[in-house]
C-alpha cells in the first residue's frame, strides 16, 4: 500500500472517530438541574367563549379562552412573549373553581411549553407547570401562583417563586342546566280612542304608539326590573296642551287606578300634531304581572281630550 493511500485512510479514520467521540459526548451529556423562576402577566383575550349553567349548588361559568402576555426571567428560555390557552370552571358564587390548558413562551432562540393545572379561588390560580424547555432542552417543572379571572386573565405571576394562600378544589362532574334563551323585549302596540274611555270623551283627537318593556333578567331567567318605554305620536288638529300619559290597571269598560305615570308632566304643542317619547323605570313584579295579564292594563293620554288605549298582548323579541 503507498504512503499516500495511508494517510488517506488514516485522516479519515481519525475524522470518524471525532464524529462518534461528539456523539457519545452528547449521549453521555452530564446530568444537571437548576433552579429557574419567573414573572409573567397574561391579560390579552382572544378566542373566547363561555357559558353559564345552573347546578345544586349554583350558578357555573365555563369559559375557554387564549390569554396573550409576557414571562420576564433570568433564564432566556423562560423569557419572551407568552400564550395561553385556558378553560376554565368557576361558581359564580363563590369563586371557587379550576383551570386548565397549554402555555407557550418564545423568546430570543429559546423557549418553553407544557401544560398548566391550577386551583382558582378568591380571584387566585394556584397550582403547577409541567413541560420542556429548549436550546438547551430539558424538563420543566415549577410552581404556578397568579391573579386569575376570565375576564382579566392571568396577572401578577409567578413561577417557581412567590408566595399565596394556598388553593384546593374538589370538583365533582354531574348535571349543570343551560339557562334557557328567554326574549328580553316585548311590544305592546298602541291604538287610542275616544270611544274606549269611561264614560266616553268628547273632542277631537287620534293616536297611536307602543308600549315596549326592556326586561332584566337573572341568571335563572326570572324577571327582576324593567325599563318602560312609551312612545305616542297623536293628531289633534290644533293647539293642545298635553297633561298626562299614564299606564292604568283595569279591564275594558272599567276605569282603574295608575300604576305606571310617564312623567310627561305639561306640554305646549301649538299644532297639536307630535309625539312624546318617555322612559321610565319598572318594578319586577309590574313587569310580570303586565306580561302575565296584558288586557287588565289599559294607557291613557291627556290632552283636553282623553284619549285610552287597551293592552291586548304584547310580541317579544
Amino acid at each position: 500500500m503507498s504512503r499516500k493511500r495511508f494517510a488517506t485512510l488514516a485522516a479519515l479514520a481519525l475524522a470518524g472517530l471525532a464524529v462518534t467521540g461528539a456523539a457519545l459526548a452528547a449521549r453521555h451529556r452530564s446530568q444537571s438541574s437548576q433552579a429557574v423562576t419567573a414573572s409573567f402577566a397574561a391579560t390579552a383575550i382572544s378566542h373566547a367563549t363561555s357559558k353559564t349553567c345552573t347546578a345544586g349548588d349554583g350558578t357555573y361559568r365555563e369559559t375557554t379562552a387564549t390569554y396573550g402576555g409576557t414571562a420576564t426571567s433570568s433564564d432566556p428560555r423562560l423569557n419572551g412573549q407568552l400564550t395561553i390557552r385556558a378553560h376554565s370552571v368557576v361558581d359564580t358564587t363563590t369563586g371557587v373553581g379550576w383551570t386548565e390548558g397549554s402555555f407557550r413562551v418564545r423568546g430570543n432562540g429559546a423557549g418553553s411549553q407544557g401544560t398548566l393545572s391550577a386551583a382558582v379561588s378568591g380571584a387566585h390560580a394556584v397550582g403547577s407547570v409541567v413541560g420542556s424547555v429548549d436550546h438547551p432542552q430539558g424538563k420543566l417543572l415549577a410552581s404556578l401562583a397568579a391573579g386569575f379571572t376570565e375576564d382579566a386573565g392571568f396577572t401578577s405571576g409567578a413561577l417557581g417563586s412567590g408566595s399565596v394562600t394556598g388553593a384546593g378544589t374538589v370538583f365533582q362532574r354531574g348535571t349543570c342546566t343551560n339557562p334557557k334563551h328567554t326574549r328580553s323585549v316585548a311590544i305592546a302596540h298602541l291604538r287610542f280612542s275616544r270611544r274606549t274611555v269611561v264614560p266616553p270623551s268628547s273632542g277631537k283627537g287620534t293616536a297611536t304608539g307602543t308600549l315596549t318593556l326592556d326586561l332584566t333578567r337573572d341568571a335563572n331567567g326570572a324577571i327582576t326590573a324593567a325599563n318602560a318605554v312609551f312612545y305616542v305620536n297623536y293628531r289633534f288638529g290644533g293647539a293642545v296642551t298635553i297633561t298626562g300619559l299614564a299606564l292604568h290597571q283595569g279591564t275594558k269598560g272599567t276605569n282603574g287606578p295608575v300604576v305606571l305615570d310617564a312623567g310627561t308632566g305639561t306640554i305646549d304643542d301649538t299644532d297639536g300634531n307630535g309625539n312624546v317619547t318617555r322612559v321610565v323605570g319598572v318594578s319586577g313584579s309590574l313587569a310580570q304581572a303586565l306580561l302575565a295579564n296584558p288586557r287588565g292594563y289599559y294607557v291613557e293620554l291627556a290632552a283636553g281630550t282623553t284619549l285610552r288605549a287597551q293592552l291586548a298582548g304584547f310580541a317579544r323579541r
